[in-house]
């Protein structure tokens, strides 16, 4: 496609777009770049400067703008150039002009053509499906992907289209992982006492319904499992590390020999470092060199945003032959994290919201994705995501490496790992059943909830000086009242909720690890993948709605092989988890009081009762 280019046009205002000549700003708008975009006044087109005008195919008017205006607002952020949408159409073309100088021109007609020309040469997978389309272009790395017509008779196949759109893109490498002479020479027998030594670890192919490859034997350091890679044992060695966890050991050579895998341990196991060390050898391993490839290689979905972040930090510590990564999720500066990811990164740590925020406006690209990790996949499930997930990993390559870490095995998770990997291993630690860290005493007091405020600042006044407490509440109007509560008692405290800005979620977060508070005041956002240094207690404040987020949060003190205790506040409202709860302590042997015993009795008579004569009704406040 050409476009016409005449210089120094007059303006003229009647040809402006309604939606670039907007007086007053809407006072409900909740984006700055929409405002700014409608307030973009008449005035400010005249500036100094000069003018181009630009023909573009009045069908991609729409994407020029964006959505509320945002993609003409990062167009003109990364150009510099002024650009106003005119009324002005000729033959299914419509006038853009542009103002500003030589340099700028350059740079928004370089960025509309990608929007416009590069979107109309090539087309998309989901097109050559619903379209009959020739193609005879060349496949690079930094362009679209075209794909040949298909034949008539198989133009109505998606799986015979699928396979040949996806034929065109270079072939994956994913073994890596040469087995050390040491782990060789282990037997059937020692390799059993190693994974039982190991807290169990138990390992089998459970979506498979045929007998796979071997399964890879465990390592017992870091260098038989990165025996071709000293700069990662150099990295591991600065970092301090002793030995790997339980996952590790079989996490590296599965991951490293090109296997999919679902990985499932209790929270503080050292699940991220054994998806992130094969991930960077993975990248480094494919056949397009990284300048070359279009988007990231590796994708990480994680459910919360401080998950994410940390994720990030991790990989950015290890800072491994110049792999870069970068982190995208709501709350977050959008037009930065949109030019980091044009700047090309190799890793993406997404969280679901932003992850498809930025696949609608075409600025996350996927299909060169060739190793995708879920963490903490049950989370992303609890917390609504399933749609959002399902809806971006369609569009990444079939024949990827996955890998997905749980810290349970719902039916949700199984659905998941069903659609979205293949043949893959399975590796859990200590056993399916959903229990809580060992390392943790975990206390139940059973009392009014009108007791619990004064509970919980009796046990804060009587806190030791190295002491770091978690506390959890059920809603943000808690966590707000129970952090005010803090502060006027002058209590070195943080506060966390989804509500909050980005900037205060992360500096709570600054000020627990380093110590500036020692009471961090949390909703569940805090009860995920969080790995914070020398938490001694957890408080449950009020006690979660299901047994997996009690689990969840009991597990982060405890961590890395140290002592924790967590302290829940259980209630008359809270009935209903009495029987699970009451498993989850005798799993680890802990006291269970006998007024909890009598609660899931109750709750058990009340629940039989009711399955014999469903018309009979329970009042919700009937006693307990």
């Amino acid at each position: 496609m050409s476009f016409d280019w005449e210089d120094d046009w007059p303006v003229a205002s009647d040809n402006i777009s309604p939606i670039s000549n907007v007086n007053k700003p809407n006072p409900q708008c909740k984006t700055k770049r929409f405002n700014n975009y409608k307030n973009r006044r008449t005035e400010e087109s005249r500036a100094p400067g000069d003018c181009k005008k630009m023909w573009i195919p009045t069908k991609f008017v729409g994407k020029v703008i964006g959505r509320g205006g945002s993609n003409i607002s990062d167009l003109e952020y990364q150009s510099g150039a002024k650009i106003q949408v005119t009324k002005e159409t000729d033959k299914e073309k419509t006038l853009l002009k542009l103002f500003g100088t030589a340099e700028s021109f350059r740079k928004a007609t370089q960025l509309i053509n990608e929007i416009t020309q590069d979107r109309q040469k090539t087309y998309t997978r989901n097109e050559s499906i619903s379209h009959q389309i020739n193609s005879k272009s060349v496949v690079t790395s930094n362009e679209s992907v075209p794909i040949k017509k298909p034949e008539r008779a198989k133009f109505f196949d998606m799986e015979e289209c699928e396979k040949e759109y996806w034929s065109n893109f270079p072939e994956i490498r994913k073994k890596f992982y040469e087995e050390h002479p040491a782990v060789r020479a282990l037997t059937d027998k020692d390799v059993k006492e190693i994974r039982l030594e190991n807290n169990n670890i138990v390992v089998d192919r459970v979506l498979s319904t045929e007998n796979g490859a071997a399964i890879p034997k465990p390592v017992l350091t870091f260098e038989q499992a990165f025996c071709r890679y000293p700069e990662i044992l150099s990295q591991l060695k600065k970092a301090q590390f002793d030995k790997p966890t339980p996952i590790q050991c079989q996490a590296w050579p599965i991951l490293m020999s090109g296997e999919d895998m679902i990985g499932i341990a209790q929270t503080g196991s050292g699940k991220t470092l054994a998806f992130l060390l094969p991930a960077f050898i993975h990248i480094e391993g494919q056949l397009t060199p990284k300048e070359d490839r279009k988007g990231p290689a590796v994708l990480v979905v994680a459910p919360t945003r401080e998950l994410a972040l940390q994720i990030d930090k991790e990989i950015k510590k290890f800072n491994y032959h110049t792999i870069n990564s970068c982190c995208i999720y709501g709350g977050g500066n959008r037009k930065q994290q949109v030019a980091e990811l044009k700047s090309g990164v190799d890793i993406v740590i997404a969280t679901p919201g932003r992850m498809n925020d930025l696949f609608d406006s075409g600025d996350l690209y996927i299909e060169n994705i060739t190793y995708l990790i879920l963490d903490e996949a049950d989370r992303m499930l609890d917390m609504g995501f399933e749609a959002q997930l399902r809806r971006v990993l369609y569009g990444i390559r079939p024949n990827r490496q996955t890998v997905m870490t749980s810290a349970t095995w719902p039916s949700g998770v199984r659905r998941l790992a069903v659609s979205y990997t293949k043949d893959p291993i399975q590796v859990y630690v200590g056993s399916l059943d959903l229990t809580a860290a060992h390392s943790v005493a975990q206390i139940i007091h059973i009392l009014e909830e009108s007791d619990k405020e004064k509970t919980f600042f009796d046990f804060i006044a009587n806190m030791g000086p190295d002491d770091k407490v978690i506390v959890f509440c059920s809603t943000k109007g808690k966590t707000d009242y129970l952090s005010v509560e803090c502060i006027m008692k002058r209590l070195p405290s943080a506060s966390i909720h989804s509500n909050k800005e980005q900037c205060d979620r992360e500096q709570a977060i600054a000020d627990i690890m380093d110590g500036t508070a020692k009471i961090l005041i949390a909703t569940d956002v805090a009860s995920r993948g969080l790995d914070i240094d020398d938490v001694t207690h957890v408080i449950n404040y009020d006690f979660p709605k299901n047994i997996e987020e009690y689990v969840h949060r009991v597990g982060r003190t405890g961590r890395a092989g140290k002592t924790g205790e967590s302290i829940s506040y259980f209630t008359r409202e809270n009935w209903a988890s009495a029987g699970e709860l009451i498993n989850i302590l005798e799993e680890a042997k802990q006291y269970v009081p006998k007024e909890l015993y009598d609660m899931s009795e109750r709750f058990a008579s009340r629940q039989q009762k009711k399955t014999q004569n469903p018309t009979r009704g329970f009042r919700s406040g009937s006693r307990w």
